[in-house]
């Protein structure tokens, strides 16, 4: 499944209309695909519609940045999760306040880092560390070699 997907809601980050994403994803034999446009959820429903319609599995989540600063990915687990993550977008859209470095503790979504430099085993249950295909060979040797369980690719699809 493709964690970080975007679509044109993301500003200068996607490309493609979530039609055209679901069509796209239908091509290439995907069958689980995860919406996170940036600090946006309003092609949710459309999203889903498309994804049903090519027989997608629709996962949905937000990328959290301040600015063109990278923050965490959330991934709602189940309808829970999704409104965990839109509330927690809502709160700092609406207070104008900076979203915090860190997420939340949250019971239904799962959370993506990219910080390299924060130590691996301070990660709590549900959050894991973002790793780019070129990243792949720190998994030979360090701190992330004992630590596979708690890695995903990080390979958006803008």
């Amino acid at each position: 499944m493709y964690l970080n997907c975007h679509s044109y809601y993301s500003l200068r980050y996607g490309t493609l209309s979530p039609e055209q994403l679901a069509a796209e994803a239908h091509r290439l034999g995907v069958r689980e695909l995860a919406l996170t446009d940036i600090n946006n959820t309003s092609t949710y429903y459309q999203f889903a519609v498309m994804c049903q319609k090519y027989g997608i599995k629709a996962v949905f989540g937000i990328e959290f940045r301040n600015e063109d600063q990278l923050l965490y990915i959330g991934i709602a687990k189940n309808n829970e999760g999704i409104r965990e993550l839109t509330s927690h977008l809502s709160n700092y859209s609406f207070s104008k306040e900076p979203i915090p470095p860190q997420a939340p503790s949250w019971e239904h979504c799962y959370v993506i880092y990219r910080d390299l430099e924060r130590p691996i085993d301070s990660y709590l249950d549900h959050e894991y560390l973002g790793i780019k295909p070129a990243e792949l060979h720190t998994l030979y040797n360090g701190p992330l070699k004992k630590h596979h369980n708690k890695l995903v690719v990080f390979a958006p699809v803008t």
